[in-house]
């Protein structure tokens, strides 16, 4: 019977889902989730006539490895799938195929099989038509769980928006020990937390030299989501308290000092992108002071620092500091089994025992933050007047933003009524409805009720529109705005969704997820796990490696956020991010303690992200550059080639080895066989055009092997998947054709679909991939825009977007 109020409407969706079943035994929130598969049915090969010359082809000579429609067989298990044109298949058949004679199919018959196969079963076209992709019900990731909790609780503390155009800390300077009013000398922005008082204090005029107090307050913005390490280095007194009101426990306390430590540490989780409330409270009294005669004063000093998840220890940076107060964000600590990414974006379509048992626990843990907070969050103390009523509609109001729609009179008897009629108490009812409200498929699987929309529930149309919005753009559920312009019908068309979405860039959510998905893109968001070789590289660190990995997102955010939102500037872009640390390794001249600046290095020969220095050290060997490593980087995740794993494992030749041969020789050596060539043609012409800058990103002319001195030939070439072959003699010249490069567009514009919308795009029908990529082409390579053009499309029907929104006349 509970199916009834807890699995989606009857319906048709408007796109087909594969889960068939959702059956959920609710109790104390103790879900019971069972999938039904339902096998996938054949592909519908059209029959092969005697019109097509390369069934024949395909019969004699390819049947028997990879089967009668192209699925697969033992002795080559993969099926023919894969994104190059039918000239690029043609040319991998006429050199390769098959194996054991490659000269068996070439000219004419070459360009037959290729043609039969394009067309029946390899292309994305065939694919379409043979399986079309469909819109899996996921539940929801991981991310999404963290933060949609989150903002649930942030929701019901009802904190109005803050402006934050001010960066740094508020720091409020005490002529004593203690925090009094009237000890309160000045106060003032600090950029960030790093003093050296030495023995005169903050000012001798106005401060006894060993009895002062400084207290730093205002919100921190991580970046990323992960662990954070806070450190700070002092002498003295000290407390920091991150993410907790001011009577909680702080994350550091050294406030009744003992010994001689210097250094304190604390480790926390926080979700990127959000504000957190921070303090830190610094108190010298009398430590310094030897004896009543000389009056000896010890030195005094003081720095936050943190160790971000993917970094090194490093000073906290003003760009992450905000002197204005935030109210505590609730940071789920369950830990989650990571969500699959086997396709390249994180996806919620399976369940297993350990996912349910973490959201099971996730539930409980968010259950017990509520009550603890509850007379904060219901504004109703314990043992008020008329507690027990204003509980019950803090409780639908929380159900309802969980269910990101209005509550039936059904479900709202099931979650509120009968719990608050039923339970002892009003702290037992409303954590009986916490429980079943997380435990429900309607909050675990946003799509069951967004997808199965009919015409005859025209009152939840905008509020499931909301709901996709808030998912696409932060991984979370709608805020005030967005839910009353569902509530007044305001999302019915293209022009309205569109000004919510642009309205919802704004929010430092957006960026976070930007940001994570770039990182993605470039196939770097694993951290600077970079090993140099320390005697060819004796001036890298860790720190270094830090510095590279800030510098580019430091590029990404400015070419995203900055004017234009340029597509192009990725990487047409000669200048990047220095500060005195990199400088020293880039040979350009900035203070050792300079901040970070755009700078323009080696007189204009840099192309953005392909020649960035973390790039250039990340898609490199500890002794040397990898063209391998960079020209799959380039044909896999920036122009979007399918490349199959290579077939063994094979060492690189080593370079002491071959002194006469420079990397690109030997590459070019080792790849040489025709097994090899299969791919090798595509990834070395790529990976040698940026032979020009070594295993650090620095610019080179020639290599040094022992006594070898060798010139570094940066020539290279592609082949599109449309059109004529494009040659170029350097990174530059391949960063200016990447730019403008159709593969390019359409690698960029499908990876973002699957970012935000979690689904394949070929679900939303085979031309919506085009579509996308002309209107990005036609706003000028807009990434905004483009980010509010793939909602529109993943929230709105087809029809409801209008087509100058999504094409216009491609270059």
């Amino acid at each position: 019977m509970l199916l009834t109020h807890f699995l989606p409407s009857a319906g048709t969706p408007s796109r087909a889902i594969s889960l068939l079943a959702i059956v959920l035994g609710i109790g104390w929130g103790l879900p019971l989730v069972l999938r039904v598969s339902q096998a996938d049915p054949p592909p519908t090969i059209p029959p092969a006539t005697v019109v097509q010359p390369g069934v024949a082809v395909y019969q004699e000579h390819c049947l028997r490895c990879h089967g009668e429609h192209g699925q697969g067989t033992k002795e080559i298990p993969a099926p023919l799938h894969g994104e190059f044109s039918l000239a690029q298949l043609a040319a991998y058949i006429d050199e390769t195929m098959p194996h054991d004679d490659p000269s068996q199919v070439t000219g004419a018959a070459a360009h037959q099989v290729a043609q039969y196969i394009h067309g029946a079963f390899y292309s994305t076209v065939a694919r379409d038509r043979n399986r079309p992709a469909r819109v899996e019900l996921s539940r929801l990731t991981v991310r999404q769980y963290q933060n949609t909790v989150a903002d649930l609780i942030a929701h019901c503390r009802n904190q109005p928006p803050i402006p934050d155009t001010l960066r740094g800390l508020r720091g409020e300077y005490f002529c004593g020990r203690d925090f009094k009013d009237n000890a309160r000398v000045y106060e003032q922005i600090d950029p960030e937390v790093r003093f050296d008082f030495k023995i005169e204090g903050p000012d001798p005029e106005r401060f006894e030299p060993n009895r002062f107090a400084i207290r730093w307050t205002g919100s921190i913005v991580p970046p990323e989501t992960g662990t954070y390490e806070f450190i700070v280095r002092t002498e003295h007194a000290v407390r920091l308290a991150v993410n907790t009101p001011w009577h909680a426990p702080s994350l550091l306390d050294a406030w009744v000092k003992s010994g001689d430590n210097t250094e304190y540490r604390g480790r926390i989780f926080l979700l990127g992108g959000r504000r957190y409330p921070l303090r830190l409270e610094f108190s010298k009294a009398n430590q310094g002071i030897d004896n009543k005669e000389n009056e000896s004063v010890a030195e005094a000093s003081i720095a936050l620092l943190w160790q971000p998840p993917h970094g090194t220890v490093q000073l906290v940076p003003q760009r992450c500091l905000i002197p204005t107060d935030s109210p505590p964000i609730f940071v789920l600590q369950t830990p989650f089994p990571p969500d699959d990414r086997s396709i390249g974006y994180d996806r919620g379509a399976s369940v297993s025992k350990e996912w349910l048992a973490a959201s099971t626990a996730a539930s409980i843990e968010t259950a017990d933050y509520v009550l603890e907070h509850i007379e904060e969050l219901s504004h109703v103390k314990r043992g008020a007047p008329q507690r027990l009523t204003k509980l019950t509609a803090w409780a639908t109001s929380f159900a309802e933003r969980a269910f990101r729609q209005p509550l039936s009179a059904d479900l709202h008897a099931l979650l509120i009524d009968r719990p608050f009629a039923t339970m002892p108490d009003a702290d037992a009812a409303l954590r009986r409805s916490i429980l079943l409200t997380l435990s429900s498929t309607r909050f675990l699987f946003p799509d069951a009720s967004a997808a199965s929309q009919t015409a005859a529930e025209p009152a939840s149309d905008g509020f499931a529109i909301a709901a996709r919005l808030a998912l696409g753009l932060w991984d979370s559920i709608p805020d005030e705005p967005l839910w009353q312009a569902a509530q007044e019908n305001r999302l019915a068309n293209a022009e309205q969704v569109a000004q919510q979405a642009e309205r919802m860039l704004n929010d430092r959510r957006v960026r976070a997820k930007v940001q994570d998905f770039l990182f993605a893109w470039l196939r770097v968001d694993h951290g600077p796990e970079i090993v140099k070789d320390a005697q060819r590289f004796p001036a890298f660190s860790q720190q270094i490696a830090t510095d590279m990995r800030t510098s580019l997102a430091l590029f990404l955010d400015d070419v995203v956020w900055g004017p234009g939102s340029d597509f192009r500037r990725l990487f047409t872009d000669d200048e990047i991010y220095l500060n005195g640390n990199l400088a020293a390794l880039y040979n350009f001249a900035l203070p050792s303690d300079a901040p970070f600046q755009r700078v323009r290095l080696d007189g204009g020969s840099r192309g953005g992200v392909l020649s960035h220095p973390y790039m250039m050290s990340v898609l490199s060997y500890a002794g040397s550059t990898s063209p391998i490593h960079r020209g799959v980087f380039l044909a896999r995740s920036v122009l979007g080639n399918v490349l199959r794993p290579p077939p063994d494992a094979v060492s690189p030749l080593a370079p002491h080895l071959h002194k006469n041969l420079t990397t690109r020789e030997r590459v070019a050596l080792q790849t040489s066989s025709v097994a090899c060539q299969t791919c090798h043609t595509l990834i070395n012409p790529l990976g040698f055009a940026l032979e020009g800058f070594d295993a650090l990103g620095r610019q080179q002319q020639t290599e040094q092997w022992g006594d070898e001195t060798k010139a570094v030939e940066t020539s290279g070439s592609y082949q599109p998947r449309e059109g004529a072959e494009v040659t170029f003699k350097n990174a530059r010249e391949l960063a200016d054709y990447v730019a403008t490069s159709r593969d390019a567009q359409e690698a960029f514009v499908q990876a973002l679909f699957h970012a935000l919308v979690k689904q394949p795009i070929r679900a939303w029908g085979p031309e919506t991939l085009e579509n996308l990529r002309q209107s990005f082409v036609a706003h000028d390579y807009n990434i905004r825009h483009l980010l509010v053009a793939i909602m529109q499309l993943a929230v709105l029907p087809p029809q409801s977007v209008p087509r100058t929104n999504t094409q216009a006349n491609s270059p």
